[in-house]
């Protein structure tokens, strides 16, 4: 292949595993783009419905498309697979159940990228619930920010949360490689610690406000699913940021020493947030799926808020949030009062006023305003 050809060219990966009800809608929405330049990797993970099958009839219609097998269970063993057989300058990943919005996205995801010179494009994206799209949080409201900034942090990660999943986004192959930016073997939320990873590599992020990506609510996807072990996933998360940041403050610090006249903030825990924030909402959303898993019950809820204080990590979480080192930065004031409220109740063990307030922000449905589509009707 040209070398050129293959520099411009966008490699789509995408995990297959029982999705053959919404792998034809995927597939058409990528071969019908406008950029032909792409590559379709389907990589089927051990499916058990005709997902491997009809990705094979696809493969025999359009060159462009190639399909392989992976045997390691999970996305994330998936998706290293993709990433090393890749042929294109350029990787977007797509989930099987989703699909691109329209067949420009591609154009404009390239086009972005070459005039910003960036290494990740975002672009927003639209919920599809019961057949009905809703148009979720924009970026711009932590976009326009400095991308340094707390505040652009805790939304493009958290609060907004656009930046935590790999799709929807264009990534520059060669920022990737550089960094040696790998998905970890992790049963749920890989994409988020892929992410931050790659956003401590300091990336020139460019944006989209046009829609790029159709979210489908898949009730049998992953997300959507009760884990028992979701805790140990995300303090397994939490532990890897921690090792990373203190590696990289290490480095930064000896550059400090160095340099006579370097800020003394090169010796704060300047990122430290990602790992506080982490762990906060992560027992708030294990929290609504223990309440539903187990009929509405605050006893379960307040077991697992229990069962989270027990990290010595977590307890410095809530240390320091309700001091407001990170929080103060912030602009959204209703996130700042919750943190601040949940961290203290954290602090005095309060945990029955905690799993009663859950279940009211549940129960009226006050955790769906504050998601990223809102109310569902």
């Amino acid at each position: 292949m040209d070398e050129n050809k293959q520099e411009q060219m966008v490699s789509i990966i995408v995990p297959v595993y029982n999705a053959e009800a919404y792998l034809p809608e995927m597939i058409e929405s990528v071969i019908c783009q406008n950029y032909n330049n792409l590559e379709l990797l389907l990589i089927d993970n051990c499916s058990m419905d005709n997902s491997f099958e009809i990705c094979k009839s696809y493969e025999k219609k359009d060159v462009r498309i190639r399909v392989m097998q992976e045997t390691e269970n999970g996305p994330a063993a998936v998706r290293n697979h993709g990433l090393l057989a890749a042929h294109g300058g350029y990787i977007m990943f797509l989930d099987a159940d989703d699909f691109l919005a329209d067949n420009t996205v591609l154009d404009r995801f390239i086009n972005v990228m070459k005039h910003e010179e960036a290494d990740i494009v975002v672009g927003n994206y639209e919920r599809l619930w019961n057949g009905q799209r809703f148009a979720a949080a924009s970026h711009t409201s932590f976009s326009e920010k400095n991308p340094d900034s707390e505040d652009f942090r805790f939304q493009g990660f958290f609060s907004v949360g656009t930046l935590s999943y790999v799709w929807g986004k264009l990534y520059r192959k060669q920022f990737l490689e550089k960094n040696e930016a790998v998905f970890e073997n992790l049963p749920y939320a890989e994409d988020k610690l892929f992410n931050i990873q790659c956003y401590l590599c300091n990336p020139k992020y460019a944006f989209i406000q046009e829609t790029g990506y159709i979210y489908r609510k898949n009730d049998d996807s992953i997300s959507f699913t009760y884990r028992p072990n979701s805790l140990e996933c995300w303090m397994a998360i939490a532990y890897r940021l921690q090792k990373l940041l203190t590696e990289k403050e290490e480095i930064k610090q000896i550059r400090c020493r160095k340099d006579e006249n370097a800020e003394i903030e090169c010796l704060e825990k300047k990122y430290w947030g990602f790992i506080y924030y982490l762990i906060f909402f992560a027992i708030f959303f294990d929290a609504k799926m223990e309440y539903v898993e187990h009929n509405h019950s605050i006893l379960a809820v307040k077991k697992l808020i229990k069962m989270y204080q027990t990290d010595d990590l977590v307890k410095e979480t809530f240390v320091q949030l309700k001091r407001k080192t990170y929080t103060e930065k912030l602009s959204q004031k209703l996130w700042k009062i919750m943190i601040r409220g949940f961290s203290i109740a954290m602090w005095v063990h309060l945990y029955w006023t905690l799993a009663f307030g859950i279940k009211l922000l549940i129960d009226l449905r006050i955790d769906e305003k504050l998601s990223d589509t809102g109310l569902r009707e």
